[in-house]
């Protein structure tokens, strides 16, 4: 299910720039960014939404869920600024909302460190944002990533995600800045010293900043893992595959060794078990799409049933913004029974028709279902 931030500090801006993936619209109204769950894509995400006012809607990491798409379309956006790959934001989405005449942008780079550049590169040329300072961060330590966050939102700085490889010199001179904090927790200290040197390299200013892992913090990011567990489990079933049981299972083992961990008050250890266990749900969370995905294609009566999952959430957020649906409603009940009958020649006439209907209420009404978005923001 999506969720959302919407930031309260200013309208966005949308300079007429040229990008690499077109240009970004100069007349927005309404600007949706649209991320996985992935701590260090959400995170620039978010800091993206405080500054620009923009509204952040999250899908699970490699995942098409038909409620995300309804949860964007329910701000009527103009525009949708994709964060991440193809394999964190699924094409599917983009597919959705070209449907409705939504232009789309997708900001990203083969991993977390480009996309987090790409961010970068894109906020200071397309947004005009001027940076003025950094705070660098291991791009895979989730806790310390969060603390990164509010540091940046803070002091108007530019997250930059390290790794062992990363030139943090020259992107430091990239970015025009000397001043950074340099924020980590135990399990990325060894990594940050290897940063450190860089600093005293390029002569730039550097202040240290150690998030602390508590029992706490490991839990919620468990709990995430939970989450992403039962989006494993429940396209398990849905695809009947084996593997992807056999990969769940797996993964449930390694969180007894981290609830053993917790227990013992070894939350370091816990912490490094859990980070793991994030690297291993997205292998999974990328091979199940490609299950759901060959489902899909071999499975008309599945196939189906996502479509209609699909049309009733949109036409939910119809309703939910108050507009008149009674044309649609006999055709979603004969696109219900011909489904259920197997007349999928039939389905597929009546997914038609159905889809043309609702893409006319959504353009003509779209004032209507922006407010109602809005308005929902503020409660």
């Amino acid at each position: 299910m999506g969720k959302k931030l919407m930031a309260v500090l200013f309208g966005l801006l949308m300079l007429a720039m040229p990008l690499a993936v077109g240009q970004v619209s100069a007349a927005s109204t309404t600007t949706v960014i649209l991320v996985s769950d992935n701590a260090a894509d959400k995170a620039i995400a978010e800091y993206l939404a405080n500054i620009t006012g923009a509204v952040v809607v999250t899908t699970t990491w490699g995942t098409y869920d038909p409620n995300v798409t309804a949860e964007i379309l329910s701000y009527a956006p103009s525009q949708v600024i994709i964060i991440g790959g193809p394999d964190a934001v699924v094409e599917e989405y983009v597919t959705d909302l070209e449907s409705y005449n939504i232009t789309v942008y997708r900001w990203w780079g083969a991993n977390r460190y480009e996309t987090d550049l790409a961010v970068i590169g894109n906020a200071s040329k397309v947004l005009g944002i001027k940076f003025n300072s950094s705070v660098v961060v291991a791009g895979n330590d989730s806790l310390a990533i969060q603390m990164a966050l509010q540091l940046a939102v803070q002091n108007k700085a530019a997250i930059i995600y390290v790794n062992s490889t990363t030139n943090v010199s020259r992107i430091m001179k990239e970015l025009g800045v000397k001043e950074m904090v340099m924020v980590q927790s135990r399990v990325s200290e060894k990594l940050m010293r290897k940063v450190a040197e860089q600093v005293r390299e390029c002569n730039c200013t550097a202040k240290e900043v150690t998030a602390n892992v508590t029992k706490e913090q490991v839990e919620r990011v468990m709990e995430h893992v939970r989450e992403r567990l039962m989006a494993l489990e429940e396209i398990a079933n849905m695809t009947n595959s084996t593997a992807l049981k056999e990969q769940v299972r797996e993964m449930v083992k390694l969180m007894e060794q981290v609830n053993q961990s917790l227990q013992s008050g070894n939350y370091t250890m816990a912490y490094q078990l859990a980070l793991k266990l994030q690297v291993m749900t997205e292998f999974a969370l990328k091979d199940a799409h490609m299950e759901f995905m060959k489902c899909m294609e071999r499975n008309e009566a599945f196939k189906f049933e996502i479509e209609l999952q699909k049309i009733e959430a949109q036409i939910q957020v119809l309703e939910k913004a108050g507009v008149n649906v009674s044309t649609v409603t006999p055709l979603l009940e004969q696109l219900k029974t011909a489904i259920q009958n197997g007349n999928y020649r039939e389905a597929k006439f009546l997914l038609k028709e159905i889809k043309k209907l609702i893409h006319e209420l959504y353009r003509n009404d779209m004032d209507t279902i922006r407010e109602h978005g809005s308005k929902k923001d503020r409660h």
